[in-house]
């Protein structure tokens, strides 16, 4: 599954927020003559709207809350490999800094040996 980037993302965000500002037009009222009108007709016509329509909304949902979790997820992945990443960055660190403490020193001593060297016998 390809994941959608950070501008994606922000760009689905603010679809989501302005069709949530959007405001329908008020639907003014029919008169309805019972008399004239199956009204067990309408309901059931009204009920089979009303479901196909929850559905569709419950559909998107799900397919939009699968999205999240698969985004919390890689997110996750990505935080523990940060992490991963920083101990062998910390360690390396720490080696690098012996390693330095260990060349010194051999400097140090390898100094004191030519002095030593360098020394005439007896003094």
């Amino acid at each position: 599954m390809n994941h959608p980037t950070r501008e994606e993302f922000e760009e689905l965000k603010q679809e989501v927020r302005q069709l949530r500002e959007q405001r329908t037009e008020e639907i003014k009222a029919v008169r309805v003559d019972v008399h004239n009108v199956d009204v067990e007709t309408l309901k059931q016509e009204l009920k089979t709207v009303s479901d196909t329509w929850l559905e569709t909304l419950q559909e998107h949902y799900n397919e939009h809350h699968a999205d999240i979790l698969a985004l919390q997820e890689s997110q996750a992945d990505l935080r523990d490999k940060l992490i991963e990443h920083g101990t062998k960055l910390d360690r390396m660190e720490s080696t690098m800094a012996t390693k330095d403490d260990i060349t010194a020193m051999e400097a140090r001593i390898i100094e004191t040996v030519k002095q030593l060297l360098q020394q005439k016998p007896g003094e």
